[in-house]
């Protein structure tokens, strides 16, 4: 996994954090050699993420009570929406003892920037309570049903780990 130890798409930094560049962190995730932990709350997930395999969300919010379902023997790319918040998650598992951990550099809004591949759910008019009256809210709300590569509102306990 290729990272530095300054970020170039970012200005936040923490001493001993690596980055790793967006294109650099897709072709880790999809040659199997990282996994990639989006420590962005839910609602963010819904609207826009990662649609790869090999990405756990795991929100800042309670990343301190789900570390022991993370395991340490394996590269981590920390992920959030501007590369701050990751950075300091990835200060945490170094702190717990998480030995390959790199923060994405720039976050999601960099992700983007490159045209990396994304899955966004927010439809293009904006917010749906102003919608026809034609539509009702099922079909408004996002399907229950899993879809491949789509966040799902799972138990994390029951998801395998990576």
């Amino acid at each position: 996994m290729k990272t530095t130890e300054q970020p170039t798409l970012q200005a936040f930094h923490m001493k001993g954090i690596k980055h790793i560049n967006p294109s650099d962190a897709l072709e880790a995730l999809t040659n199997g050699e990282a996994v990639m932990i989006d420590v962005r709350e839910l609602n963010e997930v819904k609207l826009e993420s990662f649609p790869l395999d090999r990405v756990l969300n795991h929100p800042m919010s309670v990343i301190a009570e789900r570390l022991p379902y993370i395991a340490k023997d394996q590269n981590i790319i920390v992920a959030c929406h501007s590369g701050v918040r990751s950075v300091k998650v990835a200060n945490l598992l170094i702190q717990h003892g998480y030995q390959s951990v790199a923060s994405l550099d720039g976050g999601l809004l960099a992700w983007k920037a490159k045209g990396l591949p994304l899955t966004n759910q927010s439809s293009p008019a904006g917010c749906a309570c102003k919608s026809s009256p034609s539509k009702n809210i099922d079909e408004l709300s996002l399907s229950s049903a899993p879809r491949k590569n789509s966040p799902v509102n799972l138990d994390f306990k029951s998801v395998r780990r990576i």
